[in-house]
């Protein structure tokens, strides 16, 4: 069924999740070719994502993988160049992070908290930077969208839910009028709100 997805291309930046499995699947039964990439280099996250790529390739839809660190800069912009190259086009990023582990803050360590902040608000950012570049450059009419759950509601995790939440608000801000639309939403609900988003 072509749900007014036909001829789009979709970036998935997640770990491999159900969820994000559920997203992909969803997106390609509605039209569209997916580009996946993962948020870390972890080889589960590299698994997940080919067995979801294998399942898009299986529904008929033109699909890519590739491994990187969300939160490099240069990786993320070099995997939406490459999402143009060999795709044609992208219309929308989706960044699923994954949930957030809930860390007791009494045993809160500098090891754990880099890494979490790394993989989301950090990876967010700047893959929002690098597709909202592509997006604008193919004249706008794209989106950005967080597909994330609120995080636990430790010191960690309220200060992860409350940086996500600030980074959309400013990238709404930064990118009012300029054909590239941000949202954010729950996992489950993000291939319907991109529809929509895509299909004002």
């Amino acid at each position: 069924m072509n749900a007014g997805l036909g001829g789009r291309v979709i970036a998935l930046v997640c770990r491999g999740s159900e969820a994000d499995r559920a997203i992909a699947v969803e997106l390609a039964e509605a039209g569209a070719d997916i580009a996946l990439a993962t948020v870390t280099r972890a080889q589960d996250e590299e698994f997940q994502t080919a067995s979801i790529a294998n399942e898009i390739w299986a529904i008929g839809r033109e699909q890519m993988n590739l491994v990187i660190d969300a939160a490099d800069p240069v990786a993320v912009a070099a995997f939406a160049a490459e999402v143009c190259d060999r795709m044609g086009r992208c219309d929308a990023l989706v960044f699923s992070p994954g949930a957030v582990a809930e860390i007791p803050f009494d045993e809160l360590s500098r090891d754990e908290w880099d890494p979490l902040v790394e993989r989301t608000v950090t990876a967010w950012l700047f893959c929002a930077q690098a597709f909202g570049r592509v997006i604008e450059r193919a004249g706008g009419n794209g989106a950005l969208m967080l597909a994330a759950e609120p995080a636990d509601w430790t010191p960690s995790g309220h200060a992860i839910n409350g940086a996500l939440a600030g980074a959309v608000a400013g990238l709404q801000a930064t990118y009012a009028g300029r054909g590239v639309q941000v949202a954010s939403c729950g996992a489950a609900d993000a291939a319907a709100r991109v529809r929509v988003l895509l299909n004002p």
